[in-house]
């Protein structure tokens, strides 16, 4: 299973340089089907049959990759702006409802969750673009890096001194520790990546420089429980199907929603930041 887990992770960051090595359109077409497979899975979890949940993925990732082939991405500032706004609340609205019934867990309609899946993951993939665009790979490098070390460092805190369940109905595995283990070690990271790193398009190298230490370090905190409501809301949406992974398109990691679930919420968030300051500041 290790040896498996390895084999896909370098084939998989094979493909990610290679895609950034051609050029944008490479990059976002590859990107496009990471995250039509996210949809595709999100779908068949909510009930809807292989057909209808394939076709539904390919016309919205096909939909959102010709916007950016056409350009339209720097025309759809405000757009990006007020639905990522939108779409940023209601990450949060679920967060403190895994929150509130940790204990319990909850039930999520059908109907719901289908207009929750064609929503959020079209809006993360074209957030993922919209960064693209303004900051290139580092840009998105550094916002998935909040995902990344949240998620290892919550796991390794939690092992390490977790004692109190998180969210038990849920993910019983999370700890509070380990969540809190996440926040420091996501902070610290990247206050010292501003004073080592002087590259301007960091994401929170901009942060820090447009907003200042206070709020970009509560900014940061967001981001992180961010990163934790989407974990959590594909751990929920598992339990209540009864399976164990998305899928098995990622031959020792499970799926691709497996893989990119906490960054459903963290994409349209860090693009909505970066609008902000491009458009109010």
């Amino acid at each position: 299973m290790l040896m498996k887990r390895v084999i896909t992770a370098i084939v998989l960051l094979i493909i990610f340089s290679a895609a950034i090595a051609f050029g944008p359109l490479s990059f976002a077409g590859v990107m496009a089907i990471a995250f039509g497979a996210v949809l595709f899975e999100w779908l068949r979890m909510a009930g809807l049959g292989p057909r209808p949940a394939l076709l539904v993925a390919a016309v919205e990732m096909v939909t959102q990759f010709s916007l950016y082939w056409a350009g339209a991405l720097p025309r759809m500032q405000w757009f990006l702006f007020l639905v990522n706004g939108c779409i940023m609340v209601a990450w949060f609205v679920i967060f403190f409802a895994e929150l509130f019934h940790r204990e319990t867990g909850f039930k999520v309609k059908v109907a719901p969750c289908l207009w929750a899946a064609v929503t959020f993951v079209p809006a993360a993939y074209l957030s993922l673009l919209y960064l693209y665009e303004v900051g290139d790979w580092v840009m998105v490098l550094s916002v998935f890096l909040i995902v990344w070390g949240a998620d290892i460092s919550a796991y390794f805190c939690g092992r390490a001194w977790g004692k109190h369940k998180m969210a038990p109905a849920i993910s019983p595995n999370k700890t509070i520790e380990g969540a809190v283990g996440a926040y420091v070690v996501v902070i610290v990271f990247f206050l010292l990546t501003y004073w080592f790193c002087v590259q301007e398009n960091v994401f929170t190298n901009l942060v820090f420089d447009y907003i200042g230490f206070f709020w970009g370090v509560i900014i940061l905190a967001g981001l992180v429980a961010l990163s934790i409501a989407g974990d959590l809301w594909e751990s929920m949406l598992k339990r209540l199907v009864g399976i164990k992974d998305s899928s098995n398109l990622l031959p020792g990691h499970g799926g691709f929603f497996d893989r990119l679930d906490a960054s459903l919420p963290v994409l349209p968030a860090a693009c909505w930041i970066v609008l902000w300051v491009q458009l109010l500041h």
